[in-house]
This record gives C-alpha cells, sequence and structure tokens, in this order.
C-alpha cells in the first residue's frame, strides 16, 4: 500500500454531460513524483477539513 498526504483544495469543474457536477483535486509539484506510478488507478481518497478554517 502506498500513502501520500499533502494539502490542496477541492475545485468545482462544472459539470459532465449528463448534469452531473464534477470535482478536481490540485496535486502540488513537489509530490508529482511520489504520485507518477498512481496516474490512472483508483484510489482511495480521505477528506479531513482543518479545523483553523
Amino acid at each position: 500500500m502506498v500513502q501520500v498526504t499533502f494539502h490542496s483544495k477541492i475545485f468545482s469543474m462544472g459539470h459532465d454531460k449528463y448534469g452531473d457536477p464534477k470535482y478536481a483535486i490540485y496535486v502540488p509539484k513537489a509530490i508529482h513524483n511520489k504520485i507518477k506510478e498512481m496516474l490512472d488507478r483508483e484510489v482511495i481518497v480521505i477528506v479531513i477539513l482543518p479545523d483553523d478554517e
């Protein structure tokens, strides 16, 4: 199992052809090399909203 942790924001990417909303998560450039093997693979995403925001 591979685990990568980073701070990011969730962005709205409009809607798909069926009218359902689409979202994206920005991946910081500093960790691009860590996630190369994850491209086009299914991953588990856990979202934690910090208390200070």
